[in-house]
Formats: structure tokens, C-alpha cells, sequence
């Protein structure tokens, strides 16, 4: 594919000093505002008014290039990482490369393609996990009391996790913490650069317990673990790399799967039509210790879908654009929210509608996540997240009747930037 600026055919806002400054006025006003601030909101109506005046669909923004073109979006994320196209961008290589340069979401040529199907292979995607009985069973003894806060929550997760992905684990050793903080460290370049050889011994202790676990897998061929089906899936990368994979499935528990189950959660239990309707369909559709059973919650999936439209868990990625037969190479940057909530998509772009995913023909502003990204790029451990999600909340909702209602949530339209979980979750009595 030529992935030239003539080929895309996109035109570029520039944004100069006096826009950034403007901007950062906003942001501080907005700020200041307390609890009633939205930065997203104030993000995006900076952009689209900067391409609006410039007739751009992308912003030039210093080094970077922001894609706010869907069209452009879509070429990007359907494109395999490759030499003459787009490739995973220099921050994005940098910062995982500090605890996996292996892993699969920097990979890119042949070593994309030898470890995209691998990780498909382990983590089940497009289809139900072989495991996924033992995963329900795993998910929820971790949610088997009402969670009272997001910290509860995480912690839930990480018992998950560990579960799912490791098996039975020394209880001295904490390897939901160990991912966790390693992951922080990757997130944040001013730990990496001042503080990152701190965390090197807390890199060590998680890669020696993943190897102790994939050299012993042969001995527990009964356990049913992620990393255990693995050791069995293993293509033809070295051991290392393909270990490499794993810290990122951790951390999805605990990060990006912990915020998308917390604010759906808050989401539903906001809305008395919705939260009414989810708990139908719990009813309705079986036993929610049957992994069949979870796989059955449409609605429940559609509103795990719709809140990841509004409120994505990770707002940003990044991307190398490098230009057929050109050494060049410009830094692009996904920014979810400006794609999700351009006002051009519909009057109802603002508004929590699960019933959108649920048509046979997805709407506008449904067809505009990039939740889980899209085409190859697309996040190969999608389905089990998603089924994880539903089984921690069918739990929490049908069976322990925990509420996380929030007052910003109540009514449309929707702030841009999900608000501070405001409050303790509570227990309500079953709704008939």
C-alpha cells in the first residue's frame, strides 16, 4: 500500500504557537473549573476548530502528526506493521521496549506476522476460548464479594489474572503488582530516564517466575493457563521473545480491562432503562457459572462496546508513517476521543445508546471505535477481555446487586472525559 500524503489525499492543519498557547488557557480554565471540568471536551473542540480553519483533516502539532481524518484512521490501522508502510511509533517502541522489546504491539515485518498468529492461537480470538469454563470459575472467585471501589475492583482483577494466566501461584511472590508497576514505568518516560534502573531486579523477578511456569508447563499439562497453552502453541521464535508476549495480556487485567469493567459498570447502574435491562437479560439467559451463558449476554456486551466508544480506556496510540521508497519517517498519533466524538457523526454521538451495536447494521458513531483497534492491528485478546468483563459483571450486578450510579452519568449528552468515580459503590437490594 503507498501510504504517501498524496495517497492519502489528506490535507494538514498546522497548529502554531498562539493555537498551543490557546489551548493551554483552555485546559488551565477548564481546570480550574474543579469537578466539573472536561478536557477531552476542550481537547477536541481545540482540534476540530484548528482544522476547520485551516481545512485540514490532520494536525501538525510540533513533531507530530494528530490523525483526525477517519479516513486516514482507517489506513493506518488496516495496513500490517511493515517497512514501506506504517510502523508502531518511536515513543510507543521505546517505552515497551524498556519491558518487552519482543512483544507483539512494537512488532513489525516478519516478526509481526510470525507472533500475530500465536497470539491469536493462545488468546482465542474471534472465537470462545477452550478454556473459558475454567476462566469463569476463575473470574468469579476473584468477584465472589461486592466490590466497594475501583481499588477493589483492580485487586479482583489481578486474582483473575494471575488465575488465568499463570495458574497456581507462590502466595510470596505478587506478580499482579510486579506488571502493574512495571507498566507504570512504561507509561512514563520521566521514570524510565531518571528511575528505570530501579525496576530492573522487579523485571527480573517476573520474567524468572514466567520462565519457572513455561519450563514446568509439561508437568501440569491438566492446568488450563494462558501460559501453559503457550508453551504448547510455541512457533518459531525463541523462547524469550514468545515470554515477551505475556506481561502485555497481564497488564490488560489490571489496566485497560480493570478501567472498562469500573466505568460500564458505573455506566449501567446510572441508567434506571439500562441497568433495568441488563439485569432482564441476567436473568434471563442461564446460570452465570456456565461460560456458555456469559457468551449468550449481548446487551451486556453491547454496553461494555458502547461505554469503550465514549470513554476509551486507552485514549492514544502511535505510528511511524513511513512514505513508499522514502527513508522518512513522521511520527503519527491516534487520539481516540477526536475520531469517536466528531460531532459530524450524528446528533447521538454524545449519548450512551447500547442498543447501537446491537443493529444489523452499525451506526456511525458506532463503527467509530477504535476500542480494540480495527483490521490487523486489532487487539487479538479482544473476545477474552470482553468475556471477562461480562462474567465479573454478571456477577456483580445479577447475583450481588452492586450499584456504581454516578451523578455525570445519568443523562445525555456525555461529558468527553469519563468523571472521578465519585463514590464507595453500594449493595441494593434485588430488583424484581
Amino acid at each position: 500500500m503507498d501510504s504517501s500524503p498524496q495517497s492519502r489525499g489528506n490535507g494538514h492543519a498546522r497548529a502554531g504557537v498562539l493555537d498551543l498557547l490557546h489551548l493551554g488557557a483552555t485546559l488551565g480554565a477548564d481546570f480550574f473549573r474543579g469537578k466539573r471540568s472536561d478536557p477531552g471536551a476542550a481537547g477536541n473542540r481545540w482540534a476540530h476548530d484548528v482544522m476547520k480553519r485551516d481545512g485540514g483533516a490532520d494536525i501538525d502539532v510540533a513533531s507530530l502528526e494528530v490523525v483526525g481524518n477517519r479516513q486516514h484512521s482507517d489506513a493506518v490501522l488496516s495496513a500490517r506493521p511493515g517497512p514501506d508502510g506504517y510502523q508502531p511509533g518511536r515513543m510507543k517502541t521505546k517505552a515497551m521496549a524498556f519491558l518487552a522489546p519482543g512483544a507483539l504491539t512494537i512488532a513489525t515485518g516478519d516478526s509481526w506476522t510470525r507472533l500475530r498468529p500465536f497470539n491469536e492461537r493462545v488468546l482465542g480470538t474471534r472465537e470462545p476460548h477452550p478454556f473459558a469454563q475454567t476462566f469463569v470459575t476463575q473470574v468469579r472467585g476473584a468477584f465472589a464479594a461486592p466490590i466497594h471501589s475501583v481499588s477493589d475492583v483492580r485487586d479482583a482483577m489481578g486474582r483473575a489474572m494471575v488465575k488465568i494466566v499463570l495458574g497456581d501461584v507462590n502466595p510470596s511472590l505478587d506478580p499482579a503488582g510486579d506488571v502493574t508497576t512495571l507498566f507504570g514505568v512504561v507509561q512514563s518516560p520521566v521514570k524510565r530516564a531518571l528511575f528505570g534502573f530501579l525496576y530492573k531486579r522487579r523485571r527480573a523477578r517476573l520474567y524468572s517466575l514466567l520462565e519457572r511456569k513455561w519450563d514446568t508447563a509439561g508437568d501440569r499439562r491438566g492446568e488450563q493457563t494462558l501460559l501453559g497453552l503457550a508453551s504448547r502453541q510455541a512457533s518459531d521464535d525463541d523462547r524469550t521473545t514468545l515470554l515477551q508476549q505475556i506481561p502485555h495480556w497481564m497488564f490488560t487485567f489490571t489496566g485497560s480491562g480493570t478501567d472498562l469493567l469500573v466505568r460500564t459498570l458505573c455506566m449501567i447502574t446510572s441508567r434506571a432503562d439500562v441497568h433495568a435491562k441488563a439485569l432482564d437479560e441476567i436473568r434471563a439467559v442461564g446460570s452465570l457459572d456456565r461460560a456458555e451463558t456469559i457468551g449468550r449476554l449481548a446487551y451486556l456486551n453491547a454496553c461494555l462496546m458502547e461505554t469503550g466508544r465514549l470513554f476509551p480506556p486507552v485514549t492514544r496510540t502511535f505510528h511511524y508513517d513511513v512514505p513508499k521508497g522514502s527513508t522518512a519517517k513522521r511520527e503519527l498519533v491516534h487520539y481516540f476521543p477526536l475520531l469517536q466524538r466528531d460531532d459530524s457523526l450524528g446528533p447521538t454521538v454524545h449519548h450512551f445508546d447500547p442498543d447501537r451495536w446491537l443493529s444489523p447494521t452499525l451506526d456511525a458513531a458506532a463503527s467509530a471505535s477504535n476500542l480494540f483497534l480495527r483490521g490487523p492491528r486489532a487487539c487479538p485478546g479482544m473476545d477474552l477481555i470482553l468475556f471477562v468483563c461480562k462474567a465479573a459483571i454478571a456477577r456483580q450486578l445479577g447475583e450481588l446487586h452492586v450499584s456504581a450510579r454516578q451523578d455525570r452519568l445519568t443523562r445525555d449528552p456525555l461529558p468527553v472525559s469519563f468523571p472521578k468515580v465519585s463514590s464507595s459503590f453500594t449493595v441494593t437490594g434485588a430488583r424484581r
